[in-house]
Formats: C-alpha cells, structure tokens, sequence
C-alpha cells in the first residue's frame, strides 16, 4: 500500500504558547504564512513491524513523524520517503509539515476513518508531544497568511487569513535554533507570551501584511532571540527600502524587498506565499 501527500512549509513571525493539559487544545497563537515549497511524503505500508523515515535520501530519526506513524500505523512495517525542500531545523516548519504530510498519506492509503482534521489532529499532537512546534500544523492545513486566533489542532482552534497576493519572500539563513530547547526555557517562555500577545492585539487592529512585518520585527527584538547578525542584516534591508524580520524559531532573516542587501549576508532564496493547504497527491 503505497500513499503521497505534500504540506506547505511555513514561517512564523511571532507568536504565544498556549499551555493545555490536553494535547489537542494546546498550541500557540499568533501569526505567519505557508510558503510555495514544503515537504512531499511517500508512505509504504507492509505487513510486519518497524518505522523507516527517509529524508532527501538518508535515513534519519525524525521523531515527530514517527509518533505519527506509531499512532496510526503501529501493526505494520512503514517506510516514509519525504523530500523537504527548505532548510530543516531554521523555521521553516518542516517537521509540522513532515508529519501533516505522513498522516494525510498514511490516512489515504490504510482507509482509515479519520477527517482531514482528524489526521492532521494527530500530527499536532506528535509536534505538541515532541516540542518540535505549536502551530504550525494548523496554518499548514489552510495555507496563505494565517492569524491563529484560538490555539489548538485542526479543527480545535481557530483562524482567520490576511488577504495577500502573490507576494514574494527572500529569506537568507544563518544557522538553526532548537525549539525544544526555547520552549523548555520557563524564562524565556514568559518573555514570548508577553510579547506574542502584544503583537497579535496589534495585528488584529490592523491585519495588513506591512504591519505583520513591523510587528514580527519587533517581537524578536523583545523576546531577545534577535541576535547581532540577524539585527545587522535586517537593518541591511530597511535601508534599502525593504521590510524584514526573523523567523520563528531560527537563524533565518525573512524579507519583502531587499534582495540586494541580502547576498551580502549569504545565498538568497526566494519563495512565494502559497494560498493552498496540505494535499494528497
């Protein structure tokens, strides 16, 4: 039995954890846009036991997905194939979308009696379970530039979307950060609700990606996980007339505009925003 699904990737500008003693209503609130590229997952099922996860071609531990696998497929023998075409661990949401993208196929090809929601439930609770994100899944489901609103798993908590066209993202990346390690850190966590929450009381009065921009920007710098080179790059592409500000959570500066002033700083990449969700293929 064989499935193929794809999850966007998506970049978090800013955001609050939702602590809950269920898994399903826990999460994050805040606000950031999937991406026209992500990961494409093949699953083969066989009968026996065991996990195989394969990631652009080389065995790796993936926990996350393997909760997944272990939820929905613990009888049988599976190995995952997904190609991950945005840097892993730099946040591009790459594990969300690793995971939504396995349960939607794993769903698909075992027939399973489970909504789209209800598969993609059970990838945000293997984020949730592995720290490894809050809510990425969520936006990953709806794609385009999400509000979470209401945190939670697909079909728990609530969004709403900022209307954006095509609009273009270069990105530079400096290195990873590890959000098991940012969500473990009680200090830490308490300076990301006080600023999330600021930021998205600020957005929701006015919900324009240019504001989005201002207010990511300023919630890095509050939370202090801005660091010196990712100040100087962004100050870079202000004074080239564009907007930029730090995903969420890794070394990576994101932009609208300031191609130029970027490939000071290392190679560019260049995505748009996606309007489409998670997908069988």
């Amino acid at each position: 039995m064989r499935a193929r699904a794809y999850a966007p990737a998506h970049i978090t500008g800013f955001f609050e954890i939702c602590e809950h003693s269920d898994q399903r209503q826990m999460g994050s609130r805040g606000c950031g846009f999937t991406l026209q590229a992500g990961v494409t997952t093949e699953v083969s099922i066989e009968e026996g036991e065991g996990i195989s996860v394969i990631i652009n071609g080389t065995k790796t531990d993936a926990p996350t997905t393997r909760s997944v696998v272990r939820r929905l497929a613990s009888e049988y023998f599976v190995e995952v194939r997904s190609r991950i075409d945005v840097p892993i661990g730099c946040g591009f949401g790459a594990s969300g979308a690793g995971a939504l993208s396995t349960a939607l196929a794993l769903s698909n090809a075992l027939s399973l009696d489970l909504s789209y929601n209800g598969a993609a439930g059970v990838a945000h609770v293997a984020e949730v379970e592995n720290k490894t994100g809050l809510g990425d899944v969520i936006a990953q489901t709806h794609g385009g530039m999400v509000i979470r609103r209401k945190p939670g798993a697909p079909g728990i908590g609530e969004v709403d979307r900022i209307p954006v066209s095509d609009v273009e993202v270069n990105h530079v990346v400096l290195g990873e950060i590890s959000t098991k390690d940012v969500l473990e850190d009680e200090k830490v966590r308490g300076c990301i609700n006080r600023a999330g929450r600021t930021a998205l009381n600020g957005l929701l009065k006015r919900p324009t990606i240019q504001n989005f921009m201002q207010l990511s920007n300023q919630f890095a710098i509050d939370t202090g996980l801005m660091s010196d080179a990712v100040a100087n790059i962004i100050e870079s592409v202000k004074s080239a007339g564009g907007t930029a500000s730090m995903a969420m959570l890794g070394e990576v500066v994101f932009a609208i505009g300031g191609y130029d002033s970027l490939k000071d700083f290392g190679p560019v990449r260049t995505y748009k925003i996606s309007h489409d969700g998670a997908r069988l293929l």
